[in-house]
């Protein structure tokens, strides 16, 4: 009796560590992936950084992996925490509700679907700022934030890229203090909202699509406070809408703020003899009324504005190939005769980057061939080549192409020399002896 009773110690103590190796292996063993099915229900969510490198989310659901592979649905409000300390690589968000961000940590979603971060109603990223200033992006074939409500920001950085859409708001954009959004799009329009686009109190807002940077449909685009901008920046100068543009209102600039059009590779080229008149274009003119209410710079210093009212470049401060030109008005009280709403110093900015240039004078070439018959020189043709202002015209680069048959350079009148823009005309004579 005795040795059974052992036996049955035994075998008793061996269930009790086996369930216990077994319980613990459960417990040690790699979380979950979180996908869309799994709805995370509004649970608060923490995202962090385990010592393996591995970022995972926790709520009282459990313990779920974050990678590439992952995605996040949630019917009800939600609340992610980023505390992590790598940051979080993964697939598209879908919150039926509102979608609140805190923390520091970085989050990126990358997906192939229409909508990166797709939030059913406002999208609250920092906005409460003891919490966090964290860094949150979002890629999507179509849109890269697409948000049903108001976008709220205190802190922090949030930046989408789509085709159609970097960031797409059906209400307000309210962003605050040291926010930063920004929205990309390839084919589109950086940054839509249905409402007003604000910066207040310090805040930045970046848009650059190629149909516009920035567009409000029905309200204002007004950066106020200084250290306040808004910049939308258009890849297409020939598009129909403005860089930042307002359909029904006007952009505005209040108490040191800036609001900021960049038109980059624009269509027209600088040059010292035909003035660019910039409102011509009708995206620029949308925002602006008079060139001459503008004080005219360039990168490198360059650009005047004339008389008339339009563009020239100065050869005498040299010749770049391009240009970055800056044309700004602040006032103190508004101006009637402009569209743009600007007081209180604030600043429209109007911006043509990478803007080409053609500062060139034209070499006339003259080919002449030897009359076998006279012993006479008779001109067989005449080329003219645009060379631009302070290259070297090398002579024996642009001999006649006599390829077809056996032919001899008896001269040229004169050697290589640099063109300037100094009143002379250019002229090359080239004499062949030709077997025609």
């Amino acid at each position: 009796m005795v040795k059974l009773k052992n036996v049955a110690g035994l075998l008793f103590v061996g269930l009790s560590v086996g369930l216990l190796a077994v319980a613990g292996g459960q417990k040690a063993s790699a979380a979950e992936l979180l996908t869309a099915n799994t709805d995370l229900k509004g649970y608060d969510a923490t995202v962090t950084t385990k010592a393996d490198g591995t970022n995972v989310l926790t709520t009282k659901k459990g313990e779920f992996l974050l990678n590439e592979n992952s995605s996040l649905y949630s019917s009800k409000i939600i609340t992610i925490t980023l505390n992590n300390t790598k940051p979080v690589n993964m697939g598209a968000i879908q919150a039926k509700r509102t979608l609140e961000f805190r923390g520091n940590g970085e989050l990126n979603v990358n997906t192939t679907e229409e909508i990166g971060i797709n939030v059913g109603d406002h999208l609250k990223a920092f906005k409460f700022t003891k919490y966090g200033k964290g860094h949150v992006t979002a890629t999507a074939a179509g849109t890269g934030v697409f948000v049903h409500n108001e976008i709220q920001m205190d802190g922090g950085t949030v930046e989408g890229f789509g085709t159609n859409y970097g960031v797409y708001s059906e209400n307000d954009i309210k962003p605050y203090n040291d926010a930063v959004l920004k929205g990309t799009s390839s084919e589109g329009t950086g940054i839509y909202a249905y409402r007003d686009i604000y910066a207040w109190k310090g805040a930045t807002v970046v848009g650059e699509g190629k149909v516009s940077g920035a567009r409000s449909i029905i309200a204002h685009i007004q950066a106020e406070d200084a250290g306040s901008s808004i910049t939308g920046i258009s890849t297409d100068i020939n598009s129909s809408l403005s860089a930042l543009h307002a359909d029904k209102q006007m952009l505005r600039a209040y108490s040191g703020a800036v609001v900021r059009e960049e038109y980059r590779k624009p269509t027209f080229e600088i040059t010292d003899d035909v003035p660019i008149v910039v409102t011509d274009f009708t995206s620029v003119a949308r925002n602006m009324s008079n060139m001459k209410n503008y004080t005219w710079v360039s990168e490198p210093d360059n650009v005047f504005l004339n008389e008339q009212g339009g563009l020239l470049g100065d050869v005498a401060k040299g010749t770049p190939k391009n240009l970055k030109i800056i044309g700004s008005r602040q006032e103190s009280k508004l101006n009637k005769n402009e569209v743009s709403q600007i007081k209180t110093n604030g600043k429209h900015e109007v911006i043509f980057s990478e803007t080409p240039t053609k500062f060139t004078l034209p070499v006339t070439t003259k080919h002449w061939v030897l009359d076998q018959a006279t012993n006479e020189y008779k001109l067989y043709e005449e080329v003219v080549y645009d060379i631009e202002v302070g290259d070297t015209f090398k002579v024996k680069d642009h001999l006649y192409d006599f390829s077809f048959t056996e032919w001899d350079l008896i001269k040229i009148d004169r050697e290589d020399f640099e063109v300037l823009k100094n009143g002379n005309e250019y002229e090359v004579n080239y004499y062949y002896d030709v077997d025609m």
